[in-house]
């Protein structure tokens, strides 16, 4: 049987939010995949630009074309970026919307979630890796990319201690 300790909560704010978005949206952008898309368009990018330098003015047409890749290449990753953050935003703010409170238990075996929808109490078998950032404590689900953000405020360094050994 699993022994929880009190639980600890606090409201979430949008500074809250903010921090927690950051945070989750920079381990996405950070993730192996993600790396390697950004350097692929990186080098996509660069060698554009350097093909369009060795070109020069010699042909319009093709110049014209190559700066257009050139805007197209920054203006993707600048999209996916932003379109990253705002999945990101909208699954934290859906989770924890402003103005709720959230808290944390964590117990021998699980960690119990309190959000504005329910109650999630969760083995820490359920999670392969915690990350820990300024504003939220991330928790990679084993087998899937999917996370569960916990504000950073809630866990103690003795609490994200337990997690790591737990996870």
């Amino acid at each position: 049987m699993t022994s929880a300790a009190s639980p600890r909560s606090m409201p979430v704010d949008r500074e809250l939010l903010r921090g927690m978005s950051a945070d989750a949206t920079i381990y996405s952008l950070t993730r192996p995949l993600a790396l390697i898309a950004y350097t692929a368009l990186i080098a996509a990018f660069v060698l554009n630009a350097i093909v369009l330098s060795i070109v020069g003015g010699v042909d319009e047409e093709q110049t014209t074309t190559l700066t257009w890749t050139l805007v197209a290449i920054a203006a993707f990753a600048v999209a996916s970026i932003l379109f990253t953050r705002a999945q990101v935003r909208r699954a934290i703010t859906t989770a924890m919307p402003s103005g709720s409170t959230v808290g944390v238990s964590l117990g021998d075996e699980t960690i119990t979630l309190f959000a504005k929808n329910g109650v999630s109490d969760m083995a820490y078998s359920t999670f392969r890796a915690v990350r820990v950032g300024r504003h939220a404590v991330i928790l990679l689900l084993r087998g899937a990319s999917i996370v569960t953000a916990v504000p950073r405020a809630l866990l103690s360094d003795a609490d994200i201690a337990q997690l790591k050994s737990k996870i």
